[in-house]
């Protein structure tokens, strides 16, 4: 690039100039300079396995959207480190459930449920995202069966919202 052509080196602004291109490169450069260790501490991670458009009416502030459909191909993107809660909508759905069994055979070793979903979250009065203008959200929700889902550990809404209190998620 010829810069006598744009007049840049003998303008009287060349120094300005100069100084600008150096401080563009340098903060383009930035993410290249410091530690290049990998964070290992291990993150707190809510995944909503609803369909999108429930996900948009109402979830847990902080939650990310992995529809049940699509749990199986993005689990492969996942640090197997992170701790992972999964939520559907009620303790009757079981998209949570076994996307969460799917995640432990995949090798995940921090992964939890919260059987009563976002109706549980959302009738219990705590932090949410969204309108939640959807009738299920006020319909009744209690637990169907005694059984556990299978070997994946429960968390309760109450005891969630501790955990992301903590990590000063909420």
């Amino acid at each position: 690039m010829n810069l006598k052509k744009y007049d840049i080196v003998h303008s009287k602004h060349s120094t300005i100039v100069r100084c600008s291109l150096i401080i563009s490169v340098m903060t383009l450069l930035a993410g290249c300079w410091g530690s290049t260790e990998k964070s290992t501490e291990p993150k707190l991670v809510l995944i909503n396995v609803l369909d999108p458009s429930y996900f948009s009416d109402c979830h847990i502030k902080g939650s990310i959207n992995i529809p049940f459909e699509e749990v199986e191909e993005k689990i492969k993107t996942l640090s197997k480190n992170d701790h992972y809660v999964l939520y559907c909508s009620n303790h009757a759905c079981t998209a949570a459930p076994f996307s969460a069994q799917q995640m432990q055979e995949a090798g995940f070793t921090h992964v939890e449920l919260l059987p009563g979903g976002i109706v549980e979250w959302y009738q219990k009065g705590l932090p949410y995202n969204g309108p939640a203008q959807l009738q299920y959200l006020h319909e009744e929700n209690q637990s169907l069966t005694d059984e556990a889902h299978g070997t994946v550990p429960e968390i309760s809404a109450q005891q969630l919202f501790e955990k992301l209190k903590a990590a000063q998620k909420i």
